[in-house]
């Protein structure tokens, strides 16, 4: 962003990257979710709060032996009065019936309490399931952009 670009004073924008499910990815995908949060215009609780779920989205699918997913695809888009985040966990076969593996690691209680819990608290909306012809699993996730006004205000 140039000096001259205030935050927050896009509006639109969209990027995706691939990654495998690897340990050594996670610091690209947090790094890509601060960008674009501080580019969007949030203050400093609220991109934590963003950065925050996202890993929480990921985080348990890139553990060693975690899970059978090989990939993972992560979409950051804003337009409008939302930010839309879009993760495809890829590589795993699902199940025809019951919770999708990614359902089911967000449900599990951890150290810091349960995942999906804090993916409601932090977003607007939080939507969980299985692609068409089994394209993967996904968890779609939204929150309000900040408004340019008040939040670029020095």
């Amino acid at each position: 962003m140039g000096k001259t670009e205030r935050p927050g004073s896009t509006t639109s924008i969209g990027l995706s990257v691939t990654l495998p499910c690897e340990a050594r990815y996670l610091p690209i995908l947090r790094q890509l979710a601060e960008r674009t949060a501080d580019h969007l215009g949030y203050r400093t609780t609220h991109r934590n709060d963003v950065v925050g779920a996202i890993e929480q989205a990921v985080l348990r699918v890139f553990e060693p032996g975690g899970t059978a997913y090989t990939h993972v695809e992560l979409r950051l888009a804003a337009g409008g009065r939302d930010m839309q985040v879009r993760i495809r966990y890829l590589g795993a076969s699902a199940p025809r019936d019951g919770a999708t593996i990614i359902e089911q690691l967000l449900s599990r209680s951890g150290p810091d309490g349960v995942p999906l819990d804090r993916l409601r608290r932090s977003m607007r909306t939080v939507v969980l399931g299985r692609g068409p012809d089994g394209d993967g699993d996904f968890c779609e996730l939204t929150r309000a952009l900040p408004e340019v006004s008040r939040e670029s205000a020095p």
